[in-house]
Order: C-alpha cells, then structure tokens, then sequence
C-alpha cells in the first residue's frame, strides 16, 4: 500500500496478541507497526548478508510521515552499503553515555571526593593524621555547636569543582593564605596527597587537571617553613609556672606542665586515657609518633600529684576530656596558652614546651639519649639504637632529677 496520513489512522492491528506489519509500496522496507493497543510506530527492515534487521525509527505521532520516509532510505543505503544500523545505534548510545557520564565527572565537587578519601583512609591513618584533615577543612557555622568557625586552607576548596582546580587556581589559594604560613604550608601537602589518590583511583581519575598542585607555579608559593626556636628560660620558669597554676582551666594547665616535665608531643598527652597511667609502677604509656605500639615513660611525683588532682572530679574514659569535641578529648588548647603567653610576655608554642624539656634537661647534665628515649625521638646513633638499654628506673631517676631542678627553679613547694 502507498502510505498517505489518512490511509495509515486507517491501519488496525490483526490480532488481539501480537502486533500487525504494514509495508509501504514506494519506499522499499518502510512500514508501520500496530500494536494490539492501537500504538502505531514507523518502522524499517533490511537485510545485512544473511541477517534480518528491523529498526523502530518512532512513534506516528511525533514522526511527520515524509521525515519517516526519508529516515527509512538512509537506513536501506546502510543496509546495502554493509552498515549494520542497529549496531550503528547502540554505538551512538553508548558514546553518547560516555559523553555524559564525562560531563557529568567534572561537576563532581571537591568536598563530595574529599569525604570519601576521608572515610576510607581513616583506619590506615594515625589519629593525629586523621585530625589534622578534620580541622585543615574546617569553617564555616557549626549547627549543632552553634559557633561560627573561622574558614580553615581545605574548607576553602570544598565547594569548588574538582575540574577547575588548575595550576591559577591553586596559586591564588596559596597566596590568600600566605598570612598564616604553616597552616597553608601543611593544607598544601594534604591536597597535593588527596590528588594523588584520586589520580590513582579509577572513579576519579582524570577529573583534576593533572599535575596543576604540582606545577612551578604553586610550589613557588608555598613557604618554606622555618625551624621555630621559642623555649623556656631557667629564669622564665617561675613567672611561667606561677601563671600556669592560677589558670582557672586546670585540665590545660595540668597538660602544659606535664608537657614541659615529659618533653611528650601534644596529641600524646592530649589524647591519654585514665587506663593508660600505672599508678602502682608510676608508669605512663603515651601513643607514639614512630612506635606503633607506643612509648612508656616514668610518672614523676609532681606529674602524679597534678593527674590525681584531675582523677578526683573525671567521668570521662580521656584525662583531659572534652564534651563538645568529636574525638571526646581537648583538641584546641591554643587560646588559653596565647593567654598565658601574653600575661608573661613570654612568647612561646605548645611545641616549644617540648623543646624547653630537651633545653633545661641539660642544667643537669641529663644524657642526651635518656632525654631522646623519654620524649620519643629517634635514636642518633648506631649503639644507641642497637646496645643501648635503660630499664624504667633508671629512666625514672634521671627525670625525677629533671622535674626536681625545675621545680626548684620555679619555687614549687608541694
């Protein structure tokens, strides 16, 4: 039959289960299909060698009938030319998915990446590892805290696409951050780390513009971060200690003083817990930054005496617990420190606690590899590390002594 619009409303479908085929005269495997719903489609049929092909090209409704026709000749010279169209098609289709789901990649947003890369490296980090991408990417009003935080270096980035951090990019972030040095300096090593991850997964591969955080461009404005040399003065301890002590905070002056009489890190004695001190053998065990399996030093009286003072009045599992902290123990202990600092006009880190511990031991001749072992640094030497071993007494004895001379110079009496 030669199709025409009225003669194809005409066309009825055969059978109540299966559809019927129509097939027009002029246009050589050009037809209609009928459903038993009465749903029409045009439809195109040719061979490819010995195989039949029948492609649907659309519904009646949406197809004008001339568009049709010319859409079931290009079908028939592909047949003749040995094009398979079906084939043709799903090629087209997944191309097309291909281009989408490329498209749809570089939408992807920085903090989406970012929580994944978090949550699945959190159990092969260390907890201070761990904690420093929590607070580098925090800003911004906390809902539940109601406090507003300062924007942090990463927070900076988490709304930002993934695609558009190129080498400009990355330089005019560094530069706005170039005030406060260390923290952008260590914000720049965790990003440059995160590309290389998602450079080496498969889901996010590609997305970044490759190399941009690694370019000469950025690198040159990161700043090399100076060795800090701020330390306690023997003749600083006693306004230091006296100012420590009537701090209203006992808990951070506990830690501070502790800090300076055990040369620990800050995130050892910040993060310890009540069933980490033997108060029978007066030992401490303090997680390491080097030792997996931890670091034990000798409890000191004074040292003793402050941590059962804090024991007396602790429901918490953390010695020096937090109710609003995430990790259930203080993790910013910076504003009453600068406090104390500005009331002695002394200028001083947290970090720099450690480095007076490792200063004052030498006022009495403690051995650099007794002060090595009890702070946590690594040994310097061969023998040190392979023949040198100091049981816990004798470890005791040395600090002890420490502790002593400092507190005498602080005029200390307990």
């Amino acid at each position: 039959m030669n199709f025409t619009k009225p003669a194809i409303e005409k066309l009825e479908c055969l059978s109540d289960s299966k559809p019927s085929f129509y097939w027009d005269s002029s246009t050589s495997g050009f037809g209609v299909k009928v459903t038993p719903n009465n749903k029409k489609t045009y439809i195109f049929q040719g061979r490819i060698g010995s195989t039949t092909r029948r492609i649907t090209i659309g519904n009646v409704k949406d197809w004008h009938l001339s568009k049709a026709k010319e859409k079931a000749k290009e079908l028939a010279v592909m047949c003749i030319q040995g094009t398979d169209p079906k084939v043709e098609k799903n090629k087209r289709i997944i191309s097309d998915q291909e281009y989408l789901k490329t498209e749809k990649r570089k939408e992807i947003l920085f903090k989406e990446v970012w929580s994944i890369y978090l949550e699945e490296n959190k159990e092969r980090w260390r907890e201070r590892s761990y904690l420093d991408h929590l607070l580098l990417s925090k800003g911004g009003f906390d809902e539940v805290k109601k406090f507003n935080y300062k924007p942090q270096p990463i927070y900076e980035l988490l709304n930002v696409k993934l695609s558009s951090l190129n080498n400009t990019y990355f330089s005019e972030w560094l530069q706005n951050n170039n005030y406060r040095e260390t923290t952008a300096s260590k914000a720049f090593r965790l990003v440059r780390a995160f590309l290389n991850w998602c450079e080496e997964d498969d889901r996010f591969q590609g997305i970044a513009p490759t190399n941009a955080i690694k370019s000469k461009k950025v690198r040159s404005k990161v700043k090399q971060i100076q060795a800090k040399k701020d330390c306690l003065l023997k003749e600083q301890l006693e306004i230091w200690f006296f100012n420590v002590l009537k701090s209203q905070n006992k808990k951070l002056s506990t830690f501070y003083i502790c800090c300076l009489l055990t040369g620990a890190r800050k995130e050892e004695f910040l993060s310890l817990k009540w069933d980490s001190l033997d108060f029978r053998w007066k030992t401490i065990l303090l997680k390491d930054k080097v030792e997996d399996s931890g670091r034990t030093i000798p409890m000191t009286q004074y040292v003793e005496k402050l941590l059962l003072d804090l024991k007396q009045s602790s429901d918490s599992p953390y010695i020096f617990s937090s109710s609003s902290s995430a990790t259930g123990y203080i993790v910013n202990p910076y504003k009453e420190f600068r406090k104390i600092s500005n009331e002695t006009n002394i200028q001083l880190t947290i970090h720099g606690l450690r480095r007076s511990f490792k200063s004052l031991a030498e006022w009495v001749d403690i051995p650099v590899g007794v002060t090595a072992q009890i702070s946590g640094h690594k040994p310097s030497a061969l023998a040190e590390k392979h023949y040198t071993v100091r049981p816990m007494d004798m470890l005791r004895g040395h600090l002890q002594k420490y502790e002593n001379w400092v507190l005498g110079q602080a005029n200390i009496r307990f």
